[in-house]
């Protein structure tokens, strides 16, 4: 059988299946698709670089894969995480677009569009607002209580995997549900999927903090009294302000301005 780059232009050969090793070599490019990001087209460069397994795979000729690049440098962005849910989505309408399914093109201009905004406001919720935050505090109250380097470098070996085993599944998982699912990725992103993961980081981050407060009043040997209401004070201003605000890293940054603020004026 001819290899694929020696077919000659308009010859036509079998329908080609997506293999799991080629969803894999997409996961391992999408680390670089902000790489060539620029104020035009954003994403799409480094969106249709992480697509060249697929382009491979599905397009032999050169008249295919010119016109398979030009439907995905066309404006696109999104998480560079939550990303992998529309390289999912695309290599699925590529597959049946190459077996002869010719109007998934206009499908998957549509779809792509839709998920701009989907896959931008998820992203920034679970890791920008929820996950980097806790996972930076997590790592600041371990570093602060370790005696020795042995337990700072685990420490931050353990911030590494807190923040990155969930970015690294979804990562990966977004291209096989996408890839799964196709035009119905909406599936992916039913109400409280998430709600799960981001609640528990929370319960963790709100925990740590004050932790982290208790032991800075260990720390410092504070056995004034007067302190007793600085802390339920800046525990209450911390429940209002995440109830109306709902960001845990403008909450605890507030919370610690009033916390010091406070002490500073009256103690």
């Amino acid at each position: 059988m001819a290899r694929p780059d020696s077919v000659k232009e308009g010859e036509t050969l079998a329908p080609r299946k997506i293999r799991k090793w080629d969803l894999f070599r997409v996961f391992l490019r999408s680390f670089f698709v902000q790489s060539v990001w620029n104020y035009r087209s954003l994403i799409s460069i480094g969106f249709g670089i992480c697509l060249f397994p697929i382009l491979k795979r599905l397009y032999p000729d050169t008249r295919s894969r010119k016109e398979f690049l030009l439907r995905h440098l066309k404006f696109f962005n999104a998480h560079p995480y939550m990303v992998s849910y529309a390289l999912g989505v695309s290599i699925r309408l590529e597959e049946e677009y190459a077996s002869g399914n010719l109007q998934n093109t206009d499908r998957l201009d549509r779809m792509k569009d839709l998920l701009i905004s989907i896959l931008g406001s998820l992203g920034d919720q679970i890791f920008w607002l929820t996950l980097r935050p806790v996972s930076l505090l997590v790592g600041a109250f371990g570093v602060f209580v370790a005696s020795t380097v042995e337990q700072r470098v685990a420490v931050l070996i353990l911030t590494f995997l807190l923040y990155n085993i969930p970015h690294l599944y979804l990562r990966y998982v977004g291209i096989l549900e996408g890839y799964r699912y196709g035009m119905e990725i909406y599936r992916c992103f039913r109400e409280g999927r998430f709600e799960k993961l981001k609640k528990g980081y929370l319960y963790l981050g709100v925990a740590i903090f004050f932790l982290f407060l208790g032991v800075l009043l260990v720390k410092f040997k504070v056995e004034q009294f007067a302190w007793i209401p600085v802390i339920g004070g800046a525990a209450i201003y911390a429940s209002i302000f995440y109830k109306f605000s709902k960001n845990f890293y403008f909450t605890c940054l507030f919370t610690i301005l009033f916390f010091v603020i406070v002490g500073f004026i009256f103690l």
